[in-house]
């Protein structure tokens, strides 16, 4: 018998939590965000807060015009024929908090160490956001990647979209109270991307089962990472935090140490799996396929990057 995704999302959060706790007992209490060897956590929003009740009615209304100032604010001009990156993060299971701190802050450290300041964009679902940053929904992404194909070069220019939330096989959870919106599946996902004529793609995944977008979405131009195996967990997705495991070591350590992603990639699946063994954790297994022809116009923006610093 398969369980509601609610039920089943709410049941491993709760199982994680306390696997996080025995570790953290075991360890001596939280630890710092700088230590190497441990995962970051966050100091904030402890215990049990009341979610404020949202007015999905005005909260519709206002997308328009907050996804239309979004996407207003891209640049497509270009004074070179060099490859250039565009930005999306999308932060899709409103009701826990650290998908939207995970969102923001790649999409910060993409403008900053990838140049992309211009070119990116983020979409959120949290109650703390719905007044000033476009909802997470499906059709505000379509919209978005619509908009970013037009101004994107195909032969040259490469989308750099970025996917965090719960999940389970197939589908990735999009969720925010009194919204009634679907999962995104990697059918649904591909089909955007193909409508909005986006030719190179590198897609990072960070959800459980994200694994199971690959076969949909990778290939010679697309470059499809996820955070665990098709058939695995991926962990630290509690509310409290700043980054989940996987986002904490690929983005917010690997790739301020490094420019190339497949690099990056190496680096933290090893951390991540020194993680989950001092955790006692089954491992997530995390997984990278696809871009055989865009690593020509990947190093070319990590020579670019590089000389930016």
């Amino acid at each position: 018998m398969m369980l509601p995704p609610r039920l089943v999302f709410a049941l491993r959060s709760l199982a994680l939590s306390a696997a996080m706790a025995a570790g953290l007992l075991l360890a001596g209490g939280l630890v710092s965000a700088q230590d190497n060897e441990r995962p970051a956590h966050a100091q904030i929003e402890q215990g049990v807060q009341a979610r404020p009740s949202l007015d999905a009615a005005a909260i519709s209304e206002r997308q328009p015009m907050l996804l239309g100032q979004a996407l207003e604010g891209l640049k497509g001009a270009r004074t070179d024929p060099s490859p250039r990156l565009f930005f999306v993060a999308f932060a899709g299971y409103g009701p826990e908090a650290v998908f939207k701190r995970e969102a923001l802050a790649v999409r910060d450290l993409f403008d900053a160490r990838f140049g992309t300041k211009g070119r990116s964009l983020v979409l959120v679902n949290h109650a703390s956001t719905v007044n000033d940053i476009a909802l997470a929904s499906p059709a505000n992404l379509d919209e978005a990647l619509g908009r970013i194909g037009s101004l994107m070069k195909a032969d040259a220019d490469i989308l750099f979209l970025f996917l965090t939330s719960h999940g389970r096989k197939d589908l990735l959870a999009v969720e925010l109270p009194g919204f009634p919106f679907n999962g995104l599946t990697p059918a649904e996902l591909r089909a955007m991307l193909d409508r909005a004529h986006i030719k190179k793609r590198v897609i990072v995944i960070s959800a459980c089962h994200s694994g199971s977008f690959i076969p949909s979405l990778a290939g010679p131009n697309s470059l499809v990472i996820a955070a665990a195996h098709a058939d695995r967990a991926s962990f630290g997705c509690e509310d409290r935090r700043e980054w989940t495991y996987f986002g904490d070591a690929f983005f917010n350590r690997a790739l301020r140490r490094e420019h190339s992603i497949e690099r990056a990639f190496t680096r933290a699946k090893r951390q991540i799996g020194r993680w989950e063994a001092r955790a006692a954790l089954t491992r997530s297994l995390p997984q990278i396929a696809g871009g055989e022809a865009l690593r020509q116009h990947l190093d070319a923006l990590t020579r670019a990057a590089a000389q930016q610093e």
